[in-house]
């Protein structure tokens, strides 16, 4: 497969070769890793932000927050800017302008912040292969959403470094690879009056971070100073931004790999790009549309609601692709408003009701979702079983001599696809990539890496090796008895977490 096809060709960012990339997976993995780079930073921190907790622990055994990290490095001299997405309305886990942060934008000495108000967009929605009829949209900037997360910094010894991804720094989102149900670390300062309420309201939850290093870092960076310089709601003290002269001419590492930064951004949100940018949505298209018979195509994420995608998905099945795919089991409130509204807006198209059928049922089409147990410490023959949440977005297809991955922000949703601002990455090393994939599906299926690299060489075995623990999970869930690994069956309904009377003091935390 010649991977000049598979890239996406209407963006900012071409590929560029000569790069390093690591997968972080989980928040526990990612944040520490990015609260080290920060403390080695010498010279600029760079950060976009959509949701975040001002109180957020990087790493809740240091007790330093977020803020205080930057406010410590600030006064150390080094220069420390932010993004952050201005809501239309009050949204949890958001830090509006209004909501002074010390230290951030206080005077020139200060950590310098712009907000930035996102789009909507206007329109035809079209999908491949005839699947939907496209209609003209209308969709409010009330829908809109800077949803980037990224992180970059000089690595304190001349070089460069960046992190993409899709996990916010809300400590709900912070969690261990074990995703155990009792893990008070995943509770914010404010509630730690109550950690057992906070724990029901909240489920484990599962998310991936990428590192990069080599050339591709300063097309994150370029993406940062495109946006703060353009960001909507400038501050007296928030002088422009340009790239820092370290990251101009960025070495190719020896023996590094090809690496695109692709994003999604909406018409006329800035300057120099009129149109928007859909390269997140185009490298979608791709990588499905390269998929034949018997290759695999593995997929993780939030949502399931952008008809070009599953269209595409569709079609990689009828080719005989086979195809795994993790999703939330139950998306957060705020989309079930989104999915009204744009229901609305779509008139004659039902975002689940119509895409499902075109994949679910599909003999090459395997729809699942994750879940986690640990014992009941007030009885020692029950179970608790929660959901675990999937914010992850990434996708892996694998052929029998070539591999393209993608991950970053961006959800298989309407919004990510045509109007939010995403940031992903999509690199080719197919060894990376079979590692990278196994790496999930030891933490999802609890099997050995070799059984897991075993499974990617056979996808027919992999999706029959799903589906069977899905089933059996799912039938163990039922009559309370202990699962096979965390895989359970799209749909599955996961019971409250009912966690009056546990003792946490008791509890000790792996990972």
């Amino acid at each position: 497969m010649a991977s000049h096809a598979l890239w996406a060709h209407d963006g900012t960012y071409p590929p560029r070769s000569g790069n390093e990339v690591d997968i972080l997976i989980d928040g526990q993995a990612a944040y520490k890793e990015i609260s080290d780079a920060f403390n080695k930073a010498k010279e600029f921190i760079s950060l976009t932000i959509s949701y975040c907790d001002d109180d957020f622990l990087l790493v809740p055994e240091r007790g330093e927050t977020l803020f205080d990290i930057l406010r410590s490095r600030r006064e150390d001299g080094v220069d420390v800017r932010m993004v952050v997405w201005q809501p239309a309305s009050n949204t949890a886990d958001t830090i509006p302008d209004k909501n002074p942060i010390p230290g951030v934008n206080d005077g020139p000495g200060c950590i310098q912040g712009r907000w930035d108000k996102a789009k909507g967009y206007s329109g035809w929605y079209r999908s491949p292969h005839g699947h939907f009829e496209p209609v003209y949209l209308e969709f409010p900037a009330l829908l809109g959403c800077h949803h980037q997360k990224t992180y970059m910094m000089d690595d304190g010894e001349g070089g460069v470094v960046a992190f993409v991804g899709g996990i916010n720094p809300v400590q709900s989102y912070w969690d261990t690879s074990i995703h155990d149900v009792l893990d008070k670390r995943r509770v914010e300062r404010k509630k730690q009056n109550d950690v057992l309420k906070a724990l029901q309201e909240t489920p484990p939850l599962h998310d991936i971070f990428y590192r990069i290093r080599g050339p591709a870092v300063r097309d994150v960076i370029a993406n940062f100073v495109e946006r703060y310089n353009g960001a909507s709601i400038p501050h007296k003290y928030a002088l422009d931004a340009v790239i820092p002269a370290i990251a101009n001419n960025i070495p190719p590492i020896p023996n590094g790999i090809e690496l695109q930064v692709v994003r999604t951004i909406a018409p006329d949100t800035y300057r120099m790009l009129k149109d928007g940018e859909r390269g997140i949505r185009e490298l979608y298209l791709n990588m499905l549309a390269a998929a034949e018979k018997d290759d695999l195509v593995y997929i993780e994420n939030q949502y399931f609601f952008d008809h070009g995608v599953v269209s595409e998905i569709h079609e990689a099945a009828e080719r005989g692709a086979k195809i795994i795919v993790v999703l939330t089991s139950k998306p957060d409130e705020d989309t079930t408003i989104i999915q009204q509204m744009a229901e609305k807006i779509l008139e004659t198209i039902s975002l689940y009701e119509d895409i499902f059928p075109l994949v679910k049922g599909h003999q090459n089409v395997g729809l699942f979702t994750l879940g986690n147990s640990r014992q009941d410490l007030r009885d020692p023959n029950k179970l608790i079983i929660s959901e675990t949440y999937i914010h992850s977005k990434n996708m892996a297809v694998i052929g029998n001599y070539w591999a393209i991955m993608t991950g970053g922000s961006a959800n298989i949703a309407f919004t990510s696809m045509w109007f939010h601002s995403e940031m992903n990455i999509a690199f080719t090393d197919i060894g990376l990539i079979k590692n990278w994939v196994a790496q999930l599906w030891v933490e999802h299926l609890g099997i050995s890496i070799e059984d897991a690299l075993g499974l990617i060489e056979q996808p027919d075995k992999a999706l029959d090796f799903f589906k069977a623990q899905a089933a059996f999970n799912t039938a163990a869930l039922e009559g309370g008895t202990m699962p096979e690994g965390r895989v359970y069956v799209m749909g599955t309904v996961f019971p409250d977490r009912k966690l009056e009377g546990i003792d946490l003091s008791s509890v000790k935390f792996e990972g």
